[in-house]
């Protein structure tokens, strides 16, 4: 690159001695040189509009003219257009520069919810507004590209967010492609676009669905006013955690908030009953299909609906090591898994050995497409 740099500069400087020489004057960097200026690899694209083609046109007119008839004012007029012409690609030129962006996807997004994408957008120069901007952006899943506009001047040293509302369909990796960015500023004479195609993804969870469970089918009974060390919705207070998103403000620890400068949280003992162990054995012979689909959202819908009500220890996935789910965070990993999961052959069928104190939730193709749930094999609801 520095020799490339050093050469341009010598074949610019008329000064240097070996200016007029014979061997410094070849055709042939002329044409790489207006190669790289009409097709660069690495430099904003650069395209002429209808309108710019027109003022081109119009330009070799009036040009013609002007030497024909050796008018001042057509020579006049074909120097305003051609000034015109290069004042809008200076201009575009700055409007680009020191301009940073980032897609920035939503943190959480199940299938059927309408998520929201991000498009933070900063000035970074310290004189000159960039305006008349539009970023073209789409999905994998739906195949169409957007095109979000800035529809105001973004002032110096500003940032803005530009937002872009999707909704997926399926579970699973979800990626977003942002194709650059495109102005026709200042006159609509070129198109300009800079950066290439960018991409970032997500996890999209399994869709809540309706479904009828039991408690009274498992979850059995300890002695009346005795409460397990773990967290749960009774009224001895176990511990005081972070607060996360997500948690019940009822159960916001005000006096601890207040000394630790931070929103503390009480998590209290559950309260004589069992929680429950999930067992997902997604065999390929048995789940397929919509099936599949209906039981990763049972499993799903499940699983918060027990954690929130303090119930739910720990899942159990294709004959993995189990687990243990205590706070928001590993409840939301848990359903990153589920996005993920696909039907496989399991060789080992067989439940995990538990004790008779603790209740396994388990799950049998029901039907067309149906989910029935067992605890410890008695049925306790469906989906």
């Amino acid at each position: 690159m520095t020799d490339v740099r050093t050469e341009m500069r010598r074949w610019h400087d008329w000064t240097d001695p070996e200016f007029f020489a014979l061997g410094q004057q070849r055709e042939g960097r002329v044409w790489r040189l207006f190669a790289r200026q009409i097709l660069p690899k690495h430099m904003p694209r650069t395209k002429l509009t209808l309108t710019g083609w027109m003022l081109i046109v119009v330009a070799l007119g009036i040009g013609s003219a002007a030497y024909n008839t050796a008018s001042n004012i057509l020579f006049m007029t074909l120097s305003l257009l051609l000034s015109s012409l290069v004042l809008s690609g200076l201009l575009s030129q700055i409007n680009f520069r020191k301009l940073k962006w980032t897609l920035q996807p939503p943190e959480h997004l199940q299938v059927g919810e309408v998520g929201v994408a991000e498009l933070v957008l900063k000035n970074e120069k310290r004189l000159f507004p960039s305006m008349c901007m539009a970023f073209q952006v789409g999905s994998q899943e739906s195949g169409e590209t957007f095109r979000l506009h800035l529809d105001h001047a973004l002032s110096a040293g500003e940032s803005t967010r530009l937002e872009w509302v999707f909704e997926p369909k399926t579970r699973g990796r979800y990626r977003l492609f942002l194709h650059g960015l495109e102005s026709m500023f200042p006159f609509g004479f070129i198109r300009k676009a800079v950066g290439g195609p960018e991409e970032v993804s997500l996890l999209v969870w399994p869709a809540r669905v309706d479904y009828t469970f039991s408690y009274a089918a498992g979850g059995r009974k300890f002695l009346t006013g005795s409460s397990r060390r773990q967290a749960g919705v009774g009224s001895d207070l176990l511990n005081l955690r972070h607060y996360e998103k997500g948690d019940p403000p009822r159960l916001i620890h005000w006096k601890a908030s207040a000394r630790m400068n931070k929103l503390m949280t009480r998590q209290l003992a559950q309260e004589g009953e069992s929680g429950y162990h999930i067992h997902l054995t997604p065999e390929a012979a048995d789940w397929m299909g919509e099936s599949f689909e209906k039981l990763c959202s049972v499993v799903c819908a499940l699983s918060e609906d027990l954690f929130r009500a303090g119930r739910l220890e720990t899942v159990r996935i294709a004959g993995g090591e189990p687990i243990f789910v205590r706070s928001l965070r590993e409840l939301h990993g848990l359903f990153d898994q589920l996005a993920l999961l696909e039907p496989a052959a399991i060789s080992d069928r067989r439940a995990e050995a538990h004790r008779s104190s603790q209740s396994l939730i388990t799950f049998k193709p029901c039907g067309e497409g149906g989910v029935r749930i067992y605890v410890n094999g008695t049925p306790a609801g469906q989906a």
